[in-house]
C-alpha cells in the first residue's frame, strides 16, 4: 500500500472528511501549512491515526490553544503583577552588601512563619557571606544565652501552632543538643521564592531571589536580594518592621563591647580594606582594672568630658580638631589592653583595632579605614613600637652618615610600607577623621619618635608599672571576693536570708585579711599583674592555698626569669658574634674588592704610561729624521742657488762676490735654528704620532 495514500486516508478519514483533505484528496491549507512549518508532521499524525484509530486533527485547535495559554501565562502574570506592584503595593529591597541584610535575616529567624514553612534554608550563621558585609560577622553571637533564647522561640512557636507532644519532645531534644554543644545553633530562614506571612495583622510578602546583575566573582550567597512588600500605597508598616528588626538586632549587643579589626581582601579589582567584626564580649567593669584610683578617675573624667555633646560644639566654635589621644606605656602584662576594653565598655563605644605591622597596612588602606570610622569610637593601635616607625628620623640620619655599611642597613623601605609621615597625616592631617578616641600602647616609650607623641596627637600619657603591694591586694580581692550568684550556687536554697548575709560578710572579712597577707608576701615592683593573676587562677577555689603558695611561686619565677635572662644573654652574644663575623667577612670582601680594583687600575696606568713613552720615543725619532731631511733639502737648495749666482758674480767683480758668499754661509745656520725651535713643540704633545716639516 502506498504510504502517502495511507496518510491521506488516515488524516482525511475518507472522502467525506473536511479536516485533512477535500473530496479530490487534496490536503487542506491548514494541514499543508502545519506540514510546512513542522516537517514530518504528516507522518506522525498518520502513524497516530492508524495505530489509535482516532482523528487528531479534530483536537488540534484545542492543543494549540492550550500551548498558547501556557506560553503566554508567564508573560501575562508578570505584566499584571508588575502593574499591581507599581500602583497598588509598597516594598523595600535589601542587598547583601549592606548591613541591613543581617538585620532583616536575624529578625526573620525569630519569626514563627520561618519555622512553619515547608521550604526553608538552614544555616549556622544567618549573616551575609559578602566580603563587603563580612565585616559585620560575629562568631560570638551564638552565645549560651542566645542559644537558650532561640530554643525557647522554637518551643513557643510549637505552642502557638498547637504542636503535639511529639513535637514538643523534639524541641526538647533540640534544646538538649544545643546545651551540650553550646555553639553552632541551627537557624531557619525562608528559601528562595515568595512567602506570605502576617505582621501586626497585615499580610506581607517576603521574596528571596537572585540579583539580575550577577557578578562572576561572587559566590551564590552573594548574588541574592531580599524584598518585603505589602498591599497599599502606605509603607508605614514596612518602616515599622525595619525599626523592630533593628531594635532586635541591637539588643544582642546590649551590655557588650563590639570589637572590629582592620581587614583587607585582594581581588581582580585591587585591594579592598574594611572593618571586620571579629567578636563581642561583655562589658568589663572599670573596677576590675588594676590601676591607682587617681589614674582611673583622671582618664574617666578626661574621656567623659571629651565625649560630651557640648564639647564637640566647643571644639568647632574655636576651630580645634575634635580628636583625643591617649598613650599607654609600661612593661608587658600590666593592663594596657584591659584599660582600653574597660574604657570602651564604660562609655558604650566600639573598638577598632589596627595592626601597623601588617603587610597590608599601607597609607592608602589606612586612609580608607580611618575615613570609614564612625564617631564616638575607640581606635586601638597596639604595640606601636614594633611597627617599624620608632626613631624613624634618627635612623634615617644615621643611615645617611653610614654610606659604606651593609647592603641591608642601607636598603630602602619596601614598596607600600607605611612611613611615619603617612601615619601622622592619617592621624591628624587635613583629611583625618574627627570624633574618635585614639589609644596607642607601647612597651618602650623611649623608642617612639617625638613627632608621634607630641601634644595634639597624644593628649594624655598614662604609665603602667609592675605590681606593688596595693595592686597585689586589689587583684586578690577581685579574684576571691564573693558574688551573690556564686553564694546562691554554693549554699543550700533553704538557708535563711539572714544566715546567707552573715556568711557573706564573714567571707568578705576573711578575703580582706588574706589579701593583706598576700600583698605582704609578694615582692613589690617585681612581677606584673598578669603574672600574679596567673598564680591566683591556679588556686581560684582556695584563697588560703594561694597565700600559702606565694613563696614557692616567687622562688620559681625568679629562677625561671634568671634562666630566661641567661638564655637571652647567650642568644644575644651568639647573635652579636655572628653579626661581627658577618661584618668582618663583608669588610674583608670589600677590602679584597677594593684591592683588586686598585691593582687593575695600576696595571691600566702602567700600560698607559708605557704606551705613552713608546709614542714619545717614536716622535723623537721621527723628529730627528725630519731634521736631517730638512738640512739636506736646504743644503741642496743653497748649492743650486750658488750655481746660479756664480756666473753673475764673476761678471760683477771680486769684492761683491766675496760678500755674498759670506751671507750664503750664514743662511743654513739660521734655517737649522728655526727648525730646532719648531720640533720641541711637537715633542710636548704626548701620545701624538703626527709628524710634519717646519716651514722655513
Amino acid at each position: 500500500m502506498d504510504p502517502l495514500q495511507a496518510s491521506q486516508d488516515a488524516m482525511g478519514g475518507g472522502r467525506g472528511s473536511s479536516t485533512g483533505a477535500d473530496a479530490a484528496g487534496i490536503p487542506s491549507p491548514q494541514f499543508a501549512l502545519l506540514n510546512y512549518f513542522f516537517p514530518g508532521y504528516s507522518v506522525l499524525i498518520s502513524t497516530l491515526n492508524t495505530s489509535l484509530g482516532a482523528d487528531f486533527n479534530r483536537y488540534l485547535p484545542f492543543i494549540i490553544a492550550g500551548v498558547a495559554v501556557v506560553l503566554s501565562w508567564r508573560y501575562v502574570w508578570d505584566t499584571v503583577m508588575g502593574l499591581v506592584e507599581a500602583n497598588f503595593m509598597s516594598s523595600f529591597t535589601v542587598h547583601t552588601d549592606d548591613e541591613t541584610y543581617n538585620i532583616l535575616m536575624w529578625w526573620m529567624t525569630r519569626q514563627p512563619f520561618c519555622h512553619r514553612t515547608r521550604n526553608f534554608v538552614v544555616n549556622t550563621s544567618v549573616y551575609s557571606r559578602s566580603d563587603y558585609l563580612y565585616r559585620a560577622h560575629d562568631y560570638s553571637d551564638n552565645s549560651d544565652e542566645e542559644d537558650v533564647d532561640d530554643d525557647n522561640n522554637h518551643q513557643v512557636d510549637g505552642g502557638c501552632r498547637g504542636a503535639s507532644s511529639s513535637a514538643v519532645g523534639a524541641a526538647g531534644d533540640d534544646a538538649a543538643l544545643a546545651s551540650n554543644r553550646g555553639k553552632h545553633v541551627l537557624h531557619y530562614t525562608p528559601s528562595a521564592g515568595t512567602h506570605w506571612f502576617w505582621y501586626k495583622g497585615v499580610p506581607l510578602r517576603f521574596s528571596r531571589r537572585q540579583t539580575k546583575d550577577k557578578i562572576s566573582l561572587r559566590n551564590p550567597s552573594e548574588q541574592e536580594e531580599l524584598c518585603v512588600s505589602c498591599l497599599g500605597r502606605d509603607p508605614a508598616i514596612l518602616k515599622r518592621l525595619l525599626a523592630d528588626a533593628r531594635l532586635l538586632y541591637l539588643q544582642k549587643d546590649d551590655r557588650k563591647t563590639v570589637i572590629y579589626r582592620a581587614t583587607s581582601s585582594v581581588s581582580s579589582y585591587g585591594t579592598d580594606s574594611y572593618w571586620q567584626r571579629c567578636m563581642s564580649r561583655p562589658n568589663r567593669d572599670f573596677s576590675t582594672v588594676i590601676l591607682p584610683d587617681k589614674v582611673k578617675q583622671d582618664i574617666i573624667a578626661d574621656a567623659g568630658d571629651y565625649l560630651e555633646p557640648a564639647t564637640r560644639r566647643w571644639y568647632a566654635n574655636r576651630g580645634i580638631p575634635y580628636r583625643r589621644g591617649y598613650l599607654l606605656y609600661g612593661p608587658p602584662g600590666t593592663g594596657k589592653s584591659s584599660l582600653s576594653v574597660a574604657l570602651a565598655g564604660y562609655f558604650r563605644m566600639k573598638i577598632y583595632i589596627v595592626s601597623l605591622s601588617s603587610l597590608t597596612a599601607t597609607e592608602e588602606n589606612l586612609a580608607t579605614l580611618f575615613a570609614d570610622l564612625p564617631t564616638n569610637c575607640i581606635v586601638l593601635l597596639e604595640d606601636i613600637d614594633t611597627a617599624g616607625l620608632s626613631k624613624t628620623r634618627e635612623r634615617k640620619a644615621s643611615d645617611d652618615e653610614d654610606k659604606e655599611g651593609a647592603a641591608g642597613d642601607n636598603a630602602p623601605p619596601a614598596q607600600g610600607q607605611l612611613s611615619l609621615s603617612a601615619l601622622l597625616n592619617i592621624l591628624d592631617g587635613v583629611a583625618a577623621q574627627e570624633g574618635r578616641v585614639l589609644i596607642m600602647t607601647t612597651n618602650h616609650l623611649e623608642s617612639l619618635d617625638k613627632a608621634l607623641i607630641r601634644p595634639g596627637r597624644v593628649d594624655m600619657i598614662i604609665p603602667f608599672q609592675l605590681a606593688d603591694a596595693d595592686m597585689s591586694e586589689s587583684i586578690f580581692r577581685a579574684i576571691y571576693m564573693p558574688f551573690d550568684g556564686e553564694l546562691a550556687e554554693a549554699g543550700s536554697g533553704s538557708a535563711p536570708a539572714k544566715d546567707k548575709a552573715k556568711g557573706k560578710e564573714t567571707l568578705i572579712d576573711e578575703v580582706a585579711v588574706l589579701a593583706k597577707e598576700f600583698g605582704r608576701r609578694v615582692p613589690a615592683n617585681e612581677f606584673s599583674p598578669a603574672e600574679i593573676q596567673g598564680l591566683l587562677l591556679r588556686h581560684k577555689r582556695s584563697a588560703q592555698g594561694a597565700v600559702e603558695a606565694v613563696e614557692a611561686w616567687v622562688a620559681q619565677m625568679r629562677a625561671d626569669k634568671k634562666d630566661k635572662a641567661e638564655r637571652e644573654e647567650k642568644e644575644k652574644e651568639e647573635k652579636e658574634r655572628k653579626e661581627q663575623e658577618k661584618k668582618e667577612k663583608e669588610k674583608k670582601a670589600s677590602k679584597a674588592k677594593r684591592d683588586k680594583k686598585k691593582d687593575k687600575k695600576d696595571k691600566k696606568d702602567k700600560a698607559k704610561a708605557k704606551k705613552a713613552k713608546k709614542e714619545e720615543t717614536e716622535d723623537e725619532s721621527e723628529d730627528e729624521d725630519e731634521t736631517d731631511e730638512t738640512d739636506e733639502d736646504e743644503t741642496k737648495d743653497n748649492n743650486e742657488v750658488d750655481n746660479e749666482v756664480e756666473p753673475e758674480d764673476k761678471a760683477k767683480g771680486g769684492d761683491k762676490s766675496v760678500e755674498e758668499k759670506e751671507n750664503q754661509k750664514k743662511e743654513p745656520v739660521a734655517a737649522k735654528a728655526k727648525t730646532d725651535k719648531v720640533h720641541p713643540e711637537k715633542h710636548n704633545s704626548r701620545g701624538s704620532s703626527d709628524s710634519g716639516y717646519a716651514t722655513p
